[in-house]
């Protein structure tokens, strides 16, 4: 039996049954707890440490500033600790999951294929990347993250781990100061023996993925001709109209149009409805949101310098923003599509006596080779 009920300001359908008394949300309308919640977020979450520590430095002379250094950098010349046995290498196996790196978008350049098309690609620079921590399956999944991550949802696949993940791996980028950071955020970092970084991010990994706390990650962890998805913050654009924000049409230049050619019109407020419907379509803020950027391939790496060509110049962000790097997850472009896994795996270690400096897909003209060839 279908019925109406009243629940704050709008009809929400009830399918009642013997037993059960499941609510449904009616057309146009949304629990009262979610219906006006801002989108976009200005704040950090409760459960993240306070990392800036805003202590007053007392003025110190340059000798004791040297001394101070001097013994930062003795304190952290590892990253590896020496006590700490080396962790064995995992070998890929299908439906392995490896973690990311952080990159640094630095720009865009344009590349040549063989048959003469050109393509633009967007640089990402893979700099002073460590692996931080290994958090177990078990300690993660009694976090406050990993318990948000647990609970059902019935409007999507929903953020439950797969069974083949047996932990999270956190990675930083950006080493600086510790005097600038409190002693919170400094302990994340006592384990690996690694100065506190700036940017950190967690990826979910499978056992044979698994790598030490303090190893270094460059973009030579990624592989030429690999497709990779890219998770960062859009540029903010501010307070914008529905014509920017959501691509109106607008009203017409002329006949009889006065002062409303980029106005919404109508949003059909009257009658029975007498409000406006959460979600409705309307002028506001415009950027500033974490979104993925799927299935961009990798046609050159510079091993030298640990930078990444990728496709286009879609990625989110400025020119120095930093955003986050890993294997894609589109079926048709995951390793298992391609019959094989990544070159080098589960990262470099520094120890491949034959990597180049400069690495090219087979499709790229490269302009040290010469451009016409004779049969």
């Amino acid at each position: 039996m279908l019925k109406f009920q009243r629940c704050g300001t709008g009809l929400v359908s009830t399918f009642s049954h013997e037993f059960l008394n499941i609510p449904r949300v009616g057309i146009h309308t949304t629990t009262t707890v979610n219906s006006r919640i801002k989108k976009v977020v200005r704040h950090k979450p409760m459960w993240h440490i306070k990392k800036l520590n805003k202590a007053e430095d007392e003025p110190i002379t340059g000798e004791n500033r040297g001394f101070v250094q001097e013994l930062l950098a003795d304190k952290y010349s590892g990253p590896l600790k020496a006590e700490l046995a080396p962790w064995n290498r995992g070998s890929w196996e299908p439906w392995t999951r490896r973690c990311g790196v952080l990159g640094v978008k630095i720009g865009a350049q344009p590349l040549w294929l063989k048959d003469g098309r050109l393509i633009m690609t967007t640089l990402l620079h893979v700099v002073d990347n460590h692996v931080v921590k290994f958090t177990p399956r078990g300690e993660y999944d009694g976090s406050y993250i990993g318990e948000k991550d647990l609970r059902p949802c019935y409007t999507g696949p929903g953020r439950r781990k797969r069974a083949n993940i047996s932990g999270m791996m956190v990675v930083g980028s950006h080493s600086t100061d510790p005097q600038k950071y409190t002693k919170d955020y400094c302990g994340l970092f006592t384990e690996s023996g690694l100065m506190p970084k700036r940017h950190l991010a967690r990826f979910p990994v499978t056992e044979n993925a698994v790598i030490q706390p303090g190893t270094a990650l460059t973009a030579s962890h990624f592989t030429v001709g690999q497709w990779v998805d890219v998770f960062g913050r859009t540029q903010e654009r501010g307070f914008q109209g529905v014509m920017k924000r959501w691509g109106f049409k607008g009203m017409p230049d002329t006949h009889g149009v006065t002062k409303s050619h980029r106005r919404p019109g109508c949003i059909g407020s009257g009658n029975d409805k007498a409000r406006v419907f959460p979600g409705q379509k309307m002028p506001g803020n415009v950027g500033g949101g974490y979104t993925w950027n799927c299935g961009l391939r990798v046609w050159r790496i510079n091993h030298a310098e640990s930078v990444l060509y990728v496709t286009g110049v879609s990625v989110q962000g400025k020119v120095g923003s930093v955003v986050q790097i890993c294997d894609t997850r589109i079926p048709g472009h995951r390793w298992e599509a391609l019959g094989h896994g990544p070159q080098r795996f589960p990262t470099t270690y520094g120890d491949e006596a034959d990597l180049p400096e400069e690495e090219y897909h087979e499709l790229i003209h490269q302009f040290s080779e010469p451009s016409i060839s004779y049969s």
